[in-house]
C-alpha cells in the first residue's frame, strides 16, 4: 500500500473502528500490522501525526492500559490480555514517532499511566514481562532529546521518575528489559541536565553506579550483545570521574570476543582507560 492517499483511507478506517468495543482487539491487531508496513520513518511519523490528532484514539488506548490494573498481581492475568496491552501500547508508540505527539503525550503526563507496570518483581508474570518491555520501548521512543522540544521532553520525562524506575528494571527485569532500560539511561546521561539530575544528590548518584555494577556482573553469566555493551560503556564514560565500585571486567578484556565484533567499542574502552588514569578532581 504505496499511495499516500490509500495509507491515509486505510489508517482512517482502523481508527474509526478502534472506537467499537465488541471489535477492538482485532481493530488492535490489524493496526499493529499496518504499523509494521509503515517502512520509512516518514510514513510511521505522518501515520503517528495522524493517530494523535484523531479525536478519542488516545482515551481509548489509555482505557486500554487502565483495564490491566487490577490484574496486576493476579495470576490469571493472560497472554492473550498481555497481548492485547502491547498493541495498545505499540499505537501509543506509533504516535510517538512525531515530535508534536511527543511532546503532547509528556504533557499529557501519559508516562504516570504506565509507571506501575515498571515496578516490576523478579517473580513477576512471564506476560507481564512483555508489557514491561513494551512499556520500555515506548519510553525510549519518546526520549528523543536532540531535536525540537528535546529539552522540554527531557524534564518532563525527569519529572516521572523515569531514572528509579529504569533502575528497578536493570534490578528485577530479563536481559531485553535491562537493555532497553540501559538505553534510557545512557540517553539520559548525554545530555548535560540529566548527568545534572543524576549526579544532583549523592544517594541518586551512588544508585546509578551501584546498579550498573551489578549489570556488568551479570554479564559474567549472561553474556551481552555488543549494542547492551556500548550502552554501559557510554554511562561509565559520562560517569567519567568514578573510580570506586568499578567494574574492573569492562577493561580486563573479559569480554573481548564482544569488543571484537564492535570497531567502536574498543576506542571508547580506551577512552574510559584514560579517564581511569587520569589524576582524579582535588
Amino acid at each position: 500500500m504505496s499511495n499516500p492517499s490509500e495509507r491515509r483511507y486505510r489508517a482512517e478506517q482502523l481508527i474509526m473502528n478502534l472506537g467499537e468495543s465488541s471489535i477492538r482487539e482485532d481493530v488492535l491487531i490489524e493496526l499493529n500490522n499496518f504499523i509494521i508496513e509503515q517502512s520509512t520513518e516518514a510514513m510511521r511519523m505522518d501515520l503517528g501525526f495522524h493517530l494523535w490528532n484523531s479525536e478519542l484514539t488516545l482515551t481509548i488506548l489509555l482505557q486500554e492500559v487502565v483495564a490491566v490494573y487490577p490484574k496486576l498481581l493476579d495470576p490469571t492475568l493472560t497472554m492473550t490480555e498481555c497481548t492485547r496491552l502491547c498493541n495498545a501500547l505499540n499505537v501509543i508508540q506509533c504516535m510517538a514517532s512525531h515530535p508534536d505527539a511527543r511532546i503532547g503525550l509528556l504533557k499529557a503526563n501519559i508516562p504516570y499511566f504506565l509507571n506501575p507496570f515498571l515496578r516490576i518483581s523478579e517473580n513477576v508474570m512471564r506476560p507481564l514481562r512483555f508489557v514491561t518491555l513494551s512499556i520500555l520501548n515506548l519510553i525510549s521512543a519518546l526520549a528523543k532529546f536532540d531535536e525540537s522540544y528535546g529539552q522540554e521532553i527531557l524534564l518532563l520525562l525527569l519529572d516521572t521518575q523515569v531514572v528509579p524506575l529504569c533502575m528497578h528494571c536493570i534490578l528485577h527485569g530479563d536481559q531485553l528489559t535491562r537493555k532497553v532500560a540501559t538505553l534510557i539511561l545512557m540517553k539520559i546521561l548525554m545530555q548535560e541536565k540529566g548527568l545534572k539530575y543524576c549526579c544532583a544528590l549523592p544517594a541518586r548518584f551512588l544508585l546509578v553506579i551501584q546498579v550498573l555494577r551489578q549489570l556488568v556482573d551479570t554479564f559474567t553469566s549472561e553474556i551481552p550483545c555488543s549494542q547492551q555493551l556500548k550502552y554501559v560503556v557510554q554511562c561509565y564514560l559520562r560517569y567519567n570521574t568514578v573510580r570506586t565500585n568499578f567494574p574492573k571486567q569492562l577493561i580486563d578484556n573479559t569480554f573481548g570476543i564482544i569488543t571484537h565484533d564492535d570497531p567502536e567499542i574498543p576506542n571508547m574502552l580506551h577512552q574510559l582507560v584514560l579517564n581511569l588514569t587520569r589524576q582524579p578532581p582535588q
